[in-house]
């Protein structure tokens, strides 16, 4: 069904004042975008088959107008006792950058993420102070131990502890979904600008706290029953 109607008049508002595509479209074609293994492509062709005719690049640029005006809207922030970070590598076109992500694994919600293409301690620095803003407190800090990790973690006087087990398992996890979302591009970011990358994590990391259903918690991690009409009223 339809989300209600003042929720798609918040969402159009919001992010897409200027453009004559009805709000439902363009909330539709950016959630399959980040939700589904689809390309841009695949989408135009989606809504296509719908008899809704958008380009290719219309859905581009739904996803990178969303993502770049949500800014740091797509975290919450409140008192936390853990955060578990991690990092991975994905190539993209002008070659490879690192993805740091942090979890909350009392209800698996991303915290906070960073994108760079070093792995270095004062890139590890960035990222947790870009957590620690959706922090009300200073939690305790669980990494694998990487040495990128200690110093970052002594300027911000963080208690700091490298193990591995079930809270790293949820990261690692999140990692996965993430990297078979980008699977149908060979595990890929199919752009060489850093900004484009990170408007499309914003939107993905705020469908996943908001509108990916997971098993174990009957729901999304910010709760509620998750799916398309979530998405907009999380949006709006």
């Amino acid at each position: 069904s339809l989300p209600p109607e003042n929720a798609l008049e918040s969402f159009n508002d919001k992010f897409f004042e200027r453009d004559r595509t009805p709000p439902e479209i363009r909330a539709f074609g950016a959630y399959l975008y980040v939700s589904l293994d689809s390309s841009y492509r695949k989408v135009s062709g989606l809504l296509g088959d719908l008899s809704i005719r958008v380009s290719h690049v219309a859905v581009w640029s739904w996803v990178q107008r969303i993502g770049e005006r949500m800014g740091d809207g797509a975290f919450h922030r409140k008192e936390r006792r853990v955060l578990v970070a991690d990092e991975t590598k994905i190539k993209a076109e002008n070659g490879w950058i690192y993805v740091f992500a942090a979890m909350d694994p009392e209800n698996r919600e991303i915290v906070g993420f960073h994108v760079s293409e070093h792995r270095e301690s004062i890139d590890v620095l960035v990222f947790l102070r870009k957590c620690l803003k959706h922090c009300k407190n200073g939690p305790k800090l669980i990494t694998d131990g990487g040495p990128w990790h200690l110093w970052p973690a002594q300027i911000l006087r963080l208690d700091h502890v490298a193990i591995g087990g079930e809270d790293r398992n949820y990261i690692e996890r999140w990692f996965g979904t993430l990297k078979d979302r980008l699977r149908i591009f060979d595990v890929y970011f199919p752009t060489a600008k850093v900004g484009s990358i990170v408007n499309f994590m914003r939107a993905f990391c705020y469908w996943y706290n908001e509108s990916r259903y997971h098993l174990t918690l009957k729901g999304p991690p910010m709760g509620g029953e998750g799916g398309f009409e979530q998405w907009i009223k999380a949006l709006s």
